[in-house]
Formats: C-alpha cells, sequence, structure tokens
C-alpha cells in the first residue's frame, strides 16, 4: 500500500511541531513541514496505515537502518505513531468479517545525497524475474521501467544500481560497487535504508489468507455461517468428517481450495435468509451467563463480543444445542419449518385411503414425522423442505419426536 502522506523536511532535522519531533511512540496529528526558500531538503517522511502485530517488523528494519545511517554521520531514522484505530477485517470474497486493530505510523529516515544529487530509487535486477524498482513516492513515474547498470563504469546485467536525480533534473544510475568511491554513498547504507524504504511502501495490513493473532471475528457471522451449513449440509462433529467449524472457519479465514469454498457458498445460497435464527442463538449463548454448565458460561462470554478465531468451534456447537432445545419448546399448533432428509416411509392404517407415516431428520439431528395422504409420497433418502403445524412433541429412541401436519413440502 502507497504511503499515505508525505513531508520533506530541511535540512538539520524535522521542523517544529512536526511528529518527527515526538517521542517514538507519541500520538500526534500528522504534521507538514515547509522549509524556507531555497533550502535543500535533507529528510522525508512517510506516513501508511499498519495493523499492531505489524510493528515489530517494522521497529526492527528501522533500528537496522538508525544503525548504519548515524554510523556514517547522517541523520538517524525515526518512528512515530498514530492512535490505535478499528480496521475491518475482510474475507477472501471483500465481506468484513471483523476487525483488528491498526495505526497510521510515519517512518522519518535520511535522503542520501551529494553535491546536487540524491539517491531516489533502487532497481534490483535478476536475469530471470527482470527488474524490481523501489522508489521514493514523487519520484515513481520517473523510476519506472529502468535497467539496472551503472553509469559510471559502463557495468550492466545481474546487480543492484541506485538512480540519482540532480536539482536541475538530471539522473544518473550507480552500481553498488561504484556508490562507494565515486559518490561517497557507503553500500551499508544504501541496503538497509532502500530495506526500510522497501518496507513502508509495499506493506499492506491485509493479505489474503492471513489471520492478525488480534483478529476479532464478528459473532453473527460465525453463527450465520454455522446456521446455513447445519441446515443445508447437517452438522459434523469431530471424528465424522471435515467438520462444521472447520467449514466455517475456511469460509472466514481461508485455507481451502476454490472448488471446496465453491460447494460450501452453495450450501450458504441454498439456506437462504438465516439471519433471525444466527441471533436466537446468539442470545441463547448470552443467556447461559449464569449457567450451572462451565460450557454454556463460555459459550455466553464468546457470545458477548467479537470473538477470537480460536472461540470458531466453541460457537459453532452451539447451533445444534439451540436447535434441539428450541425443538423442545414447540407447542402445538406452531408453525414449523425445517429441511429435512426422509429417513422412513411406512404403511398406515386409514379407512380414507392410502397413508404413510414420513419420518425426517434435519442437519441438526432433529426427528420430525407427518402421518400423510398426500401423494405422491416421498421417498427415503430425499432432501425436502417442510413446513407444517406441530401436533405434538414425543420421545423416540430417547429423543424429541416433532409430529407436524398439513405440510407443505417441496424439493430442498
Amino acid at each position: 500500500m502507497s504511503p499515505t502522506a508525505l513531508t520533506v523536511l530541511p535540512r538539520g532535522g524535522p521542523a517544529r511541531s512536526t511528529e518527527a519531533d515526538q517521542p517514538a511512540g507519541s500520538a500526534v496529528p500528522h504534521g507538514r513541514a515547509v522549509p524556507p526558500p531555497g533550502e535543500r531538503m535533507t529528510s522525508m517522511s512517510l506516513t501508511f496505515p499498519v495493523r499492531t502485530d505489524q510493528l515489530t517488523a517494522l521497529r526492527q528494519v528501522i533500528e537496522q537502518a538508525d544503525r548504519q545511517t548515524r554510523a556514517h554521520g547522517l541523520a538517524g531514522c525515526h518512528l512515530t505513531r498514530g492512535p490505535v484505530e478499528t480496521m475491518p477485517w475482510p474475507d477472501i470474497n471483500g465481506v468484513p468479517i471483523g476487525a483488528v486493530a491498526s495505526q497510521d505510523v510515519t517512518v522519518t529516515f535520511p535522503l542520501l545525497q551529494f553535491e546536487g544529487w540524491t539517491v531516489i530509487a533502487q532497481v534490483e535486477h535478476d536475469p530471470a524475474a527482470g527488474s524490481v524498482v523501489t522508489a521514493l513516492p514523487p519520484y515513481e513515474d520517473e523510476a519506472a521501467g529502468r535497467i539496472a547498470h551503472c553509469d559510471a563504469c559502463g557495468e550492466r546485467g545481474a546487480l543492484t544500481s541506485y538512480l540519482l536525480r540532480h536539482e536541475d533534473g538530471s539522473t544518473m544510475q550507480l552500481g553498488t560497487t561504484c556508490a562507494g568511491p565515486y559518490a561517497n554513498l557507503p553500500v551499508a547504507v544504501l541496503g538497509d535504508l532502500w530495506r526500510l524504504i522497501r518496507w513502508c511502501t509495499t506493506v499492506e495490513p491485509y493479505e489474503p489468507g492471513e489471520v492478525p493473532p488480534d483478529l476479532r471475528l464478528h459473532v453473527d457471522q460465525v453463527l450465520e455461517y454455522a446456521v446455513a451449513l447445519t441446515v443445508q449440509a447437517g452438522y459434523v462433529k469431530r471424528g465424522e468428517g471435515w467438520t462444521t467449524a472447520e467449514q466455517v472457519r475456511a469460509l472466514l479465514l481461508g485455507g481451502a481450495g476454490r472448488e471446496v469454498l465453491g460447494q460450501l457458498y452453495e450450501h450458504l445460497r441454498a439456506a437462504g435468509d438465516v439471519a433471525a435464527t444466527a441471533a436466537a442463538v446468539r442470545d441463547w449463548c448470552r443467556r447461559g451467563v449464569t449457567a450451572a454448565s462451565d460450557y454454556r458460561r463460555k459459550l455466553a462470554r464468546a457470545a458477548a463480543h467479537d470473538a477470537a478465531p480460536r472461540d470458531i468451534g466453541l460457537l459453532v456447537s452451539a447451533v445444534p444445542m439451540y436447535l434441539r432445545e428450541a425443538q423442545r419448546q414447540l407447542k402445538a399448533k406452531d408453525r414449523e419449518s425445517i429441511t429435512a432428509t426422509v429417513t422412513e416411509v411406512s404403511p398406515l392404517a386409514s379407512e380414507w385411503g392410502e397413508r404413510r407415516r414420513i419420518r425426517f431428520t434435519d442437519g441438526a439431528g432433529r426427528l420430525y414425522a407427518w402421518d400423510s395422504m398426500t401423494k405422491p409420497f416421498p421417498d427415503e433418502g430425499q432432501r425436502l423442505r417442510v413446513t407444517g403445524r406441530v401436533v405434538r412433541n414425543a420421545l423416540r429412541e430417547g429423543k424429541v419426536e416433532t409430529y407436524l401436519t398439513r405440510c407443505r413440502v417441496a424439493p430442498a
């Protein structure tokens, strides 16, 4: 990501009242120093956003560049930080799934100059991959398309060179080995300073597939995915295959192939709008804050705020438990709508024609039955969308079985 602000500072160090005057770690508004007319610029500041967990790597490259620049009599490198804010974190499709802490930082470093020339870019050439140009932000266009070579010795090929710009607008390139004797530019300073500049100009707060340590996921999003997959594809627990929790994690954080993710998204689309059910699951989780069960109390804590990735499995496990408990609360004449698989079609005695008892089980393992005279009767194994009126709840093989009547049936 390109830096969001550029400040050019006059000879002798940062201007007063700018960020560069502040001690490292201070949070101050972005400043812009305007040099007096005729003053040559000797320092530059780049401002850009980073996640807080990226600061350690940034400090390391700053400290290395700072040691080299100070050892060679140049002004050092400085880091200042703005206030910590929350940055939305998207999934691979750009859908916001959570948030991370981020902040704007400003890195100040000396410009490398001699006799009116200023180093503005590094050009690294690889015979196979071509040239990689790292330019100071004002000079990207001017440095684009450069091929590494040296104007001092005429050498071309697999080398690293630096592009210099004169005050009169002319340019030249110097290879690494010629920069010292020709322009008194130490190789160590060039290398470490440009490593810092490259870090600042290429760092991205968001990297697809990355999981920042402080990422917090939106609980509603986790539960919506879990409800959709449970309803449409069935809840899969540990030991039975690719678990529903692992499927939700793949949707949120990646890590699965395109074909597999495509199938998961098909399930989400087929399940339709599950936001109301997901909200009911979250409310059920929150109500467990004073429960005797340690599991319910953990769920309550996880559902209270945005959750860490490690809580995905815990939250997903709440979906079938909530659905089974909600089934037990059904009363006669309630309307119930399920996506279920036909498990049994058995004949029943009737004075009025053919009659069948049709049993279903849904993705959460809930049992349903319907005594039907509606033809054609479904076949075992069919996936159906069933909406009917509750007659009663009964126990079958230790599980609640809900009897429905006046059902409307459609293919799932």
